[in-house]
């Protein structure tokens, strides 16, 4: 097992940064708690304009769902219909616009599917989450093990009050 680290000192080193000018930071800060605070605002009205829609519309709405649930409900009695047809007559085109497909279904065990992969070393997809659980344990040899430094940024970034520079 390989482990590495970026962006980190080694144990036996200690810190010294030279001073550095955090103005850049600290504006960027100010930039993303503003832009946060516009959009954050603008969410708030779409939602308020959405709400105040649905509440104007519910009627409407209830209406869609009626309809989808009659449509649903004819088309299949119509696919009933239609198979009772083809039953009779062996005709897949039994009206216009309705057809007969004939579907070819599979019915197995999966364990037994899974062991008859496995010994024709065929149709295996590596579970990628069990697999990187299990891989960051270090136990297997082809696996590098390194640590990546990323930023984070607090949910709620205070907007400090600007300085008089006078």
């Amino acid at each position: 097992m390989e482990q590495e680290t970026t962006g980190c000192l080694p144990d036996n080193m200690e810190a010294s940064y030279p001073p550095t000018d955090l103005t850049a930071l600290t504006d960027q800060v100010q930039v993303v708690a503003r832009a946060r605070e516009r959009a954050k605002g603008m969410t708030d009205h779409k939602k308020a304009m959405y709400d105040e829609f649905i509440s104007k519309h519910t009627e409407f709405f209830a209406d869609v769902v009626v309809a989808a649930i009659a449509v649903s409900k004819a088309e299949d009695k119509l696919r009933e219909l239609t198979i009772k047809a083809y039953n009779v007559t062996g005709n897949k085109q039994p009206a216009p616009g309705l057809g007969i497909r004939e579907v070819t279904k599979l019915d197995y065990d999966p364990k037994e599917a899974l062991k008859w992969a496995k010994s024709h070393d065929l149709y295996l997809k590596l579970d990628d989450k069990k697999f990187k659980d299990y891989a960051k344990g270090g136990e297997i040899d082809f696996v590098t093990i390194t640590t990546e430094i990323q930023a984070t940024i607090a949910a709620v970034l205070e907007i400090p009050p600007v300085k008089d520079k006078s």
